[in-house]
Order: structure tokens, then sequence, then C-alpha cells
């Protein structure tokens, strides 16, 4: 560039920096002043040069690292979801068997389909968590696309896991069977079956069911039942005149109505080694006190299968309310907000004759 002093009359030379834009001066000499300019751009524009070369034959990605999503991953499920602590735990456990697999400091740009695929057929004999660990990505790369950081969910494109479930369904008539041994043993047996058949819920939402609202309640009775999920914090109220099977809803709640003190529907009438009257019944004694009526009711899998588990009354009471209210009715009860999670339930394993006509 060619400047003139206005005061002195001199001519003076300057560069101008492609890359910053910025002029540096060469002095009144312009064949020197050329030379420098000729110089200059032929090692600033050799440099541009090798680093774009550099860029292209490295091809370093600009998407994030796996550790990066992952870690967004779970922040989204723990502040925005507000998942359950062990649905959260069991999040971050698969995660991190991903991010060990994957590697922390690959950019997500990096993995393909069939990276993910070698990592899911490594559990092969582990069928179950082939499907944990498959559903995990499927989540990990949704939030992904959500952020922009990629086009398309690869995980959705692997094959799912095939899972054979060796749990007998429960009938209705092994029910009442199971239920007139549970009359005999501590009535808290029977109560959370009767609260889980007529109520369509999970045991630990059954063990939290409080007569009366408190400050730290998730279900309790006024008006109606009221229960807020453990595992997904879907909102579920429930009219107390709900009846199926012979049993209603109220009189259950008045049964649960006993001489003995407590702020729970379910609790110990009784003193136990570590419990007194009054105490609330945890969910692994639920289980317990159930397969012990269960057994001493000669209920037992067939076809190889274990006998069915209290969680299976779930699934009676979803069929029974699909049967007698339809579809949608049962998936409502049951806290569903998808309807293909319903139908798992409504499955009956082999263990019921599918009547025609």
């Amino acid at each position: 560039y060619r400047t003139e002093d206005k005061t002195s009359g001199k001519v003076y030379y300057a560069y101008r920096d492609p890359r910053s834009g910025k002029r540096h001066g060469l002095g009144s000499d312009k064949e020197q002043a050329i030379a420098d300019t000729m110089a200059l751009n032929s090692a600033i524009y050799a440099s541009i040069a090798t680093t774009r070369l550099s860029t292209i034959v490295e091809n370093k990605p600009s998407s994030p690292t796996f550790g990066r999503v992952l870690s967004r991953h779970l922040e989204l499920c723990e502040k925005k979801r507000k998942l359950a602590a062990n649905t959260l735990k069991n999040k971050a456990s698969t995660g991190r068997a991903w991010e060990k697999a994957l590697g922390a400091g690959t950019h997500l740009s990096e993995i393909k389909v069939r990276q993910l695929v070698e990592v899911l057929d490594s559990y092969e004999d582990r069928p179950r968590m082939a499907l944990a660990m498959r559903s995990a990505a499927v989540d990990i790369w949704k939030d992904a696309v959500a952020e922009g950081w990629a086009e398309d969910n690869l995980a959705a494109k692997t094959r799912a896991p095939t899972v054979v479930v060796n749990r007998s369904r429960l009938t209705l008539p092994d029910f009442m069977l199971i239920y007139e041994q549970a009359l005999k043993l501590d009535a808290w047996i029977s109560r959370a079956m009767e609260l889980a058949l007529l109520t369509s819920q999970r045991r630990e939402d059954i063990a939290a069911l409080e007569f009366r609202r408190g400050k730290d309640s998730t279900a309790w009775i006024d008006d109606r039942l009221y229960v807020i999920q453990g595992k997904t914090k879907n909102k579920v109220s429930i009219p107390l005149d709900t009846c199926i099977a012979g049993f209603t809803l109220s009189s259950t709640i008045k049964a649960c109505r006993d001489n003995i003190v407590s702020r729970w529907l379910v609790h110990h009438t009784r003193p136990r080694a570590l419990s007194k009257p009054g105490d609330q019944v945890w969910i692994d004694t639920i289980s317990k006190g159930f397969a012990r009526a269960r057994d001493l009711a000669g209920i037992k899998g067939e076809n190889g299968k274990t006998p069915p588990s209290f969680h299976e009354i779930r699934s009676l009471s979803i069929r029974l309310y699909t049967a007698s209210q339809g579809p949608e009715y049962a998936q409502a009860i049951a806290g569903h907000k998808d309807a293909t999670t319903t139908a798992i339930y409504r499955d009956v394993r082999g263990d019921e004759w599918v009547k025609v006509g």
C-alpha cells in the first residue's frame, strides 16, 4: 500500500497481513517494499496452505467426545426428567459401560454402527444386559441428536437382542389360591395383594401408600387414591369405588385400618426382628411374603419357568382391566405413557388359553 505524507510529500509503503488485516510499514524504498511484499506473501500463503492440508489429512472431528455426550445425557436425566434414584443409578452404570467400551475421548463422529453391534455381541450370553445396553445407547444418541451433535440415532439402527422371559405369568385362579393361603398368614400379605390387583401399581408404590398425605408422601388416600410412581414419577389418581375380581378399593382400604396405629396401609401387625407393629413393610418383605403364600398354595412354574412373583399381580391386573374396561383404561391406571409398554404386560407368555368365539 502506498501513502504520502502531506507535510513532507514523502511516499511510504506498507504491507497488509492477509491473516489479520493489520498493516506493517515497509519504508520509503519502493523496490525494497515490493521485494519484501513478495517474500511475505510467499511465506504466509505457504503457511496457510500447509495448515489447511494438515487439517484435511488429520481429519480432526469437530463433534464432542462420547464422554461429554454421556455427561450431558446423565445431567438431563437427573435434572430435567427427574427419574427415580435407582433408575439414575442403572443409567449411569450402563453409560459407564459404554464409555469404557467406546472410549471417553472418542469423538461421536468417529463411532460407527458396527462398533455398537460388536459391543452388544459381547453380551451374547447375557441377553438382558445386552437389551439394557442397547436401550441405554438409544437414549444417549437420542439426546445427542436433540443437542445437534449427531444427525441420526446410530444405536436405534442395531438389532434388538431377543430375551426369553422365564417367569410364569399369574392367572386369576392361581391368584385366588395364593390369596386363600395369604389370609392364613400376616394380614399385610393379603392386603398388599388386594391393593396391587386393584391399582395395577408396582410393589414400591404399594409399600409407599399412606392413609393421608404427608410432606414427603408419594402415595396416599384422600377423595381418591393418589400415586406419584417411584420409577417414572408419573401421576395416577384412582377412584375409591374401583373394583375388580370381587374386590373393591374402598373395602380394602377400610380393612387396612385395623387396631394398629400406623401411617402405612401395608404395615406390620406383630413384632419382627427389626420391625414393630405399625412399621412400613419393605418391598423385599412383601415379595417374600407373597412367595411364602404362593408356595403354600403349591403354585409352581410350568415348562421350566420360575413361579410367578408379586410383580406379576401388576400384569394380571392390567389384563383384567383390559378385558373389563378396555386397553385405554388399563394403560391409564398402570401409569403408562406408551401403549406398547402396557401391551408387554398384557402378554400372557403362553400361560393362558386364547378363547375364540
